[in-house]
């Protein structure tokens, strides 16, 4: 199950795995209870995260007393995602694969897509497989959250350089951060070259990422068989619009007649 064919992830992803620091505990708690509010979740019950990166809301909702199983391509990011959870003693699943292989039917109370981890592929049959797998893993009434960043706040706020300096792990210096972006318009689609230098060592990678507007989404979603769309723009349930930068999208799996 570990397939990926190979993308820009394979290698960008460890070395991003220090950016997590600016995502601070109280958003994290935020977003894991939203998730569960939203979703329906309770213990005993199952969540699969997809993918799951760390574990950053797979473990809060374990702790919750949720069946969590995570899914990642990145070995390290799971390798860490286990750690923690046999440090707390949480029973949960870790797969590495592919989010596009993903073979589990009817198995999940509530499933996720979180932190802008969609519309990796170029192309974009792809990432509607993606909606598409997840909807066969959600059991019949299950409910899905997709979580990204909004196109239309892009668009309003673009900027095709950004940069900023983040603690190296270990508390060894500083690891400075440039990116530098290119939108192409007809795709709606960032291309984006990524600079990590420390400690004189300088990484580059180059990304690509599909953006998308919520209807885009909830078309996307439709098409992939979930119902009931709803879209806030943050864990308040504010509307999405062009002021706000994420996106929280939420479909349900019919349930059986």
């Amino acid at each position: 199950m570990v397939k990926n064919d190979s993308g820009w992830w394979d290698g960008f992803f460890p070395t991003f795995r220090p950016v997590f620091v600016l995502i601070s505990t109280q958003a994290t708690n935020a977003q894991a209870r939203y998730v569960i509010n939203k979703l329906g979740l309770a213990p005993g019950k199952s969540f699969l995260d997809c993918p799951c990166g760390i574990g950053r809301i797979a473990l809060p909702l374990a702790r919750k007393g949720i069946k969590v199983t995570g899914v990642d391509i990145t070995q390290s990011y799971l390798d860490e995602f286990t750690a923690k959870a046999r440090r707390y003693k949480l029973p949960v699943q870790a797969v590495r694969c592919d989010m596009r292989r993903i073979t589990f039917a009817g198995q999940f109370d509530g499933a996720g897509n979180l932190w802008t981890s969609f519309g990796y592929f170029a192309k974009e049959s792809d990432n509607l497989l993606v909606l598409k797998k997840i909807f066969r893993a959600l059991k019949p009434g299950g409910k899905f959250m997709l979580h990204v960043i909004n196109r239309d706040w892009i668009m309003a706020n673009y900027e095709a350089t950004g940069g900023y300096e983040i603690p190296a792990p270990g508390g060894k210096g500083l690891i400075k951060i440039q990116e530098k972006r290119r939108f192409d318009y007809r795709r709606s689609i960032n291309y984006a070259t990524w600079h990590f230098l420390q400690d004189g060592v300088e990484k580059v990678f180059e990304m690509n990422l599909r953006m998308y507007s919520f209807h885009e989404l909830a078309g996307m979603l439709e098409a992939a068989g979930f119902i009931d769309i709803e879209g806030y723009g943050s864990t308040r349930d504010e509307p999405i619009s062009r002021d706000k930068m994420m996106m929280f999208i939420i479909g349900t799996k019919p349930p059986r007649r």
